[in-house]
C-alpha cells in the first residue's frame, strides 16, 4: 500500500510538472489548451502559480515522510535504544545523551551541531 501511494505521488508530480512547464511557456497565448477551460488569458499567471505551489506541496509531503524514516541519526538511536534507556535510568538528561552521541560520531563542528539538534529531537520520541 505504501508503495502505491509513493508511485501515485510520483505520477501526480510528473503531471503537475508537465502542466506547469506548459503553462509557463504558453502564458498569455490565445491558442493555449487552457483556453478551453478559462477564456481570459489574464488568469494564466494565477494558474501557473497554483501549479507551482502544488508541486512544492507534493515534494514537501514526499520528503517529510522519507526523512522521518530514513534519517541515519534516528536509525542509530533506535539501534541503541536499550543503552539510551539505561542511561536515562542512571539520571542522564537527553542533552547529555545527545552530546555523548555526537562525540562518538567524530564529526566537524557544524555537522556536530546539526547532529546534536537532530539527536535531541529524536530522543524525545524514543
Amino acid at each position: 500500500m505504501k508503495k502505491q501511494k509513493t508511485s501515485g505521488l510520483y505520477v501526480l508530480l510528473a503531471v503537475l510538472m508537465a502542466l506547469d512547464i506548459y503553462s509557463i511557456f504558453n502564458a498569455g497565448n490565445p491558442a493555449s489548451l487552457f483556453r478551453y477551460m478559462i477564456e481570459d488569458p489574464g488568469w494564466d499567471f494565477l494558474i501557473t502559480s497554483i501549479l507551482s505551489l502544488s508541486i512544492v506541496v507534493v515534494v514537501i509531503l514526499m520528503n517529510s515522510r522519507r526523512t522521518r524514516t530514513d534519517d541515519p541519526i534516528y536509525m542509530l538511536l533506535l539501534q541503541n535504544k536499550d543503552y539510551i534507556e539505561k542511561l536515562r535510568e542512571k539520571g542522564k538528561t537527553d542533552e547529555e545523551i545527545a552530546l555523548s552521541f555526537v562525540e562518538q560520531l567524530h564529526t566537524g563542528r557544524l555537522a556536530g551541531k546539526i547532529a546534536f539538534r537532530k539527536a535531541l529531537k529524536h530522543l524525545k520520541r524514543i
